[in-house]
């Protein structure tokens, strides 16, 4: 990864837009990154991490912390970068969430993170996770192994050098490619645990199995079977005992079901002899039953006989009662001529009495109406002038608001410029006591300079000697010497004071030139507004001219008010002249309308009292000859006729039904007797309950019996199933355990987990062939620049049994032929173990790290520590990788690496705010 050119926006100290071009630094070669404390040097590491992976390159800096405080709320705050891989270009672009103005109306409003990955292809890219994902893929290190690999921050040097064996596994197996080692070891450890569970599970299933044997307590195996559910047999003698105890239920289940044959035999001769018993008894209760039947049934003939006699005495009756209700059905529409005639006398004069109250109305209605027309004529008239009189107060209205606005304007301007005026007043203040402290400052410093003058003087004249020159005028003799004064300052004391005197002198300068500035702003103000007062208010005094501005102003205000009031009241008067306008046509042809409808509504009356007076003879004539006053009292009389017609047959039939019912029961009876005496005839009585009693007794043996049966056979397949599955699970369990064995050794030895071994695991072994070629890559760096000193070794022993060893780093010093940790290593000895370390792992990654490709490194301070010939054997190393088509990029306060290096990004602090930054090459 190359990067061609950064964008910063409102970033950190970079107030405003601040490109990093990166291509006029070459692709090869050091490049020096110096420039003021704090004015953002670090901050380009930052932005160029925070791009790619959304974090900043050291863990002392947060996210939220990146809006510069020097921006103004409308510049926007992101980060651009555009850089090259393996010859192809990509472009990212991210935000931090920040507030920023609001696009609408005033204040602040959030800005949300974003980000945005644009691909060789053009094709975007812009979900958080996509973009991380990609980038990922893309480089094929995440953000923790970038810092540890291509830009290591300030600070953690000591990290990439003294990280544990856990913590380089992880950096490795993403590097080279080694996770399918880590996943064939989670997959044996895996088959491990579940072979073993497996065992448990089929161990566990035998006990269970071996505790369901069942055995009858009087058995003499009973206290084997004791024996077996406490683990106290084998498998294999669990397994004869259960055989033992199948053979032995089947021979007592065989006997069982002999004794229930026998009682079943018993049973069907004692159930024959209760039936036939039963039976007699059933037949001899049915005949004295019986008997009592036929002696109620001939007496119920007797009475029935009678009762049927009684009711067809009623037939003459009822041939009566036809013949008036066929002469009364005959009249039945005559009846209907009458309810119509009435029904429409009614109707005539309801509609009579309607038109006359119609016809009352309408009269009433023509009335009301003219008088309605000439009370709208009238108004009319006194509306003409109203929109004259609109028009006449909106003119006034405009006059008076034209000279409101001029006067609110002025007394805005007024109160500006007693804000001015107050503001001028301040700086004036302030600009006194800035040029106080100044000139106090001045002659202090002008004291303290003259004593230290007269100090030096007096330092030279304590080294003369008479007959010696004077250095300064020559002469032999010193007759006054000058004298060394007391209380003199320092040469620094001196600088500071004089650093305090140009501040202060600017402060002043500052101060004298805003209370300039507001004086001119107060001038002009002030003649601005006495020139709006004199046309506004005339020639009056300025203290008086604010309250006369609002006096007019609510005085306007007033009137105006006034005059919308009218303005609204005459808009109503025209509105209702115009509804008038409209309304009058139409009340003058609704008159015309209804004095039409009198004339026939009075036709229509003169109609209907006609049709009702021949109604009236008609309706008089059909009451005389009917004999019911209506067609439902004649109704009702039929009706009632054939109630009484209908029941009389009924009764007649109901007397038949009886008797006949009677007669047939008689019958059914005395037949019932003649079967039942051929029933009883060569019959004997039984005695039920001896049988019944033998009965019992039997059915109770015979239920114990079946219930002892069925637990024999209950065990029988309980064991049987037991047997079964023990046997069964025996077989699993030799297979299983054997292939435990083998994998389990084989996961202990891949987990590194053999025990009173070293804690390596399949994976770390294989990363420790990557590892030892990454120091030995190293160590060609670090003894140029520790002068042979020292070299980087794995450590081939582990320190503690607990832990995952294999990739921990120890040192040997040639000097003195020891090997050593390299936490024991001093602050300058662990930059260059630490730089040299960096440099062969970015060596071997761009060897054999499966195509991840770094053409960049980025290196913040630790030069620092380093004494001359440590800063130049580094420089030595590092010009060494650069110039093989690497460009590494360092931030150093250290002045001799700004002799050395020309390429430089040079950062400056604006005294504005912010910061800028330049590029030399």
């Amino acid at each position: 990864m190359r990067p061609i050119k950064l964008t910063v926006s409102a970033f950190g100290p970079y107030a405003g837009k601040t490109e990093f071009d990166f291509d006029k630094l070459g692709t090869g070669g050091l490049y020096l990154i110096t420039g003021d404390t704090g004015a953002g040097k670090t901050t380009i590491f930052d932005a160029i991490t925070y791009a790619l992976y959304g974090d900043p390159s050291g863990n002392n800096r947060e996210v939220s912390m990146f809006r510069s405080k020097y921006a103004s709320d409308e510049t926007p705050t992101f980060v651009k970068l555009i850089f090259n891989y393996k010859g192809k270009e990509y472009t990212i672009k991210r935000n931090p969430e920040y507030e920023r103005a609001a696009q609408r109306g005033s204040g602040l409003t959030k800005q949300t993170a974003a980000v945005e990955l644009i691909l060789p292809d053009g094709k975007p890219i812009t979900k958080t996770r996509e973009v991380d994902k990609e980038i990922n893929n893309i480089i094929g290190i995440n953000r923790d192994q970038f810092c540890q690999i291509a830009m290591i921050a300030q600070g953690d040097f000591l990290k990439l050098l003294i990280s544990p064996t856990k913590d380089r596994i992880e950096i490795f197996r993403h590097i080279f490619k080694t996770k399918l080692y880590s996943d064939l070891q989670s997959r044996l450890k895996l088959e491990a645990a579940s072979l073993d569970n497996s065992c448990s599970k089929i161990k566990q299933s035998i006990s269970q199995y071996i505790s369901g044997i069942s055995c009858d307590e009087s058995s003499l195996l009973s206290t084997e079977v004791t024996k077996a559910k406490n683990s106290g047999l084998p498998t294999d003698e669990c397994i004869e005992l259960i055989e033992k105890l199948i053979s032995e239920d089947t021979a007592a289940e065989e006997k069982a079901s002999d004794s229930l044959s026998e009682i079943e035999k018993q049973l069907d001769v004692l159930k024959i002899n209760i039936e036939r018993g039963e039976n007699y008894l059933k037949a001899k209760l049915a005949f004295e039953q019986n008997e009592i039947k036929i002696s109620r049934f001939t007496e119920d003939k007797l009475s029935l006989t009678k009762a049927l006699e009684e009711e067809q005495k009623k037939i003459s009756l009822q041939e009566k009662l036809t013949k008036d209700s066929a002469t009364i059905e005959s009249q039945l529409p005559e009846y209907d001529e009458l309810s119509q005639k009435e029904s429409a006398f009614k109707n005539n004069a309801a509609n009579i009495e309607k038109n006359n109250a119609q016809l009352i109305k309408t009269r009433k209605d023509i009335e009301d109406l003219k008088a309605e027309i000439e009370r709208l004529s009238e108004e009319s008239k006194t509306l003409q002038k109203s929109s004259e009189q609109k028009i006449l107060f909106e003119n006034q209205k405009s006059v008076y608001k034209d000279s409101l606005s001029k006067l609110n304007t002025l007394l805005k301007s007024m109160e500006s410029l007693i804000q001015i005026a107050a503001e001028y007043k301040e700086a004036t203040v302030i600009y006194e006591k800035k040029k106080a402290a100044a000139n106090e400052l001045d002659l202090s410093f002008k004291v303290k300079n003259n004593l230290y003058l007269d100090a030096q003087a007096g330092l030279l004249a304590e080294t003369l000697v008479d007959n010696m020159p004077c250095p300064v005028c020559g002469s032999l003799s010193h007759p006054q010497k000058a004298v060394k004064p007391t209380d003199v300052p320092k040469k620094d004391e001196l600088d500071a004071l004089q650093s305090k005197l140009s501040k202060a002198n600017a402060e002043a300068t500052d101060a004298s030139l805003r209370a300039g500035n507001l004086r001119g702003i107060k001038k002009e103000k002030t003649d601005a507004t006495v020139s709006s007062i004199k046309e506004l208010l005339g020639d009056i005094d300025m203290n008086n001219a604010t309250d006369i501005t609002r006096s007019k102003i609510a005085e306007l205000e007033g009137n105006i008010k006034v005059l919308d009031q009218n303005i609204l009241a005459e808009e109503k008067n025209i509105a209702r002249k115009e509804a008038i306008e409209v309304r009058l046509p139409q009340s003058r042809s609704k008159v015309e309308e209804l004095q039409s409808s009198i004339t026939a509504i009075s036709n229509t009356i003169s109609t209907l009292t006609s049709e009702n007076n021949s109604l009236n003879a008609r309706i008089i004539d059909l009451k005389s000859k009917l004999p019911f006053a209506s067609k439902l009292e004649a109704t009702r009389e039929i009706q009632k006729h054939q109630e009484m017609i209908l029941k009389i047959k009924k009764d007649i039939e109901l007397a038949t039904k009886r008797l006949n019912e009677c007669n047939e029961n008689l019958a059914s009876a005395n037949a019932t007797k003649t079967e039942l005496k051929k029933q009883m005839e060569n019959k004997q009585e039984v005695d039920l309950e001896a049988e019944k009693q033998k009965m019992a007794e039997l059915i109770s043996n015979k239920i114990q019996l079946s219930k002892n049966k069925e637990n024999i056979h209950s065990r029988i397949v309980n064991n049987q199933s037991n047997h079964d599955n023990i046997k069964l699970k025996s077989s699993e369990l030799i297979d299983i355990e054997k292939k435990y064995t083998w994998v389990k050794a084989l996961s202990d030895t891949a987990n590194g987990t053999i025990t009173g071994k070293d804690k390596i695991m399949l994976e770390t072994y294989i990363q420790m062939h990557y590892f030892d070629r990454i120091i030995s890559r190293a160590n060609s760096r670090l003894m140029i620049m520790t002068d042979g000193q020292y070299d980087l070794i794995r450590r081939e022993d582990s320190i503690s049994k607990v832990g995952q060893t294999g990739l921990d780093l120890d040192v040997i010093d040639h000097y003195n032929g020891t090997t050593r940790s390299v936490k024991s290593l001093s602050g300058g000895e662990s930059f260059k173990a630490s730089l040299a370390l960096a440099l062969g792992l970015s060596d071997e990654i761009q060897s054999s790290a499966g195509g991840i490709q770094l053409d960049t490194m980025f290196i913040d301070e630790g030069f620092g520590t380093l004494d001359e010939d440590s800063l130049s054997q580094a420089m030595n190393a590092l010009a060494s990788l650069a110039s093989s088509n690497k460009l590494i990029g360092i931030i150093s306060h250290v002045g001799e690496l700004k002799q050395k290096i020309d390429k430089q990004i040079v950062v400056k602090k604006d005294k504005t705010g912010g910061s800028r930054a330049e590029i030399i090459v």
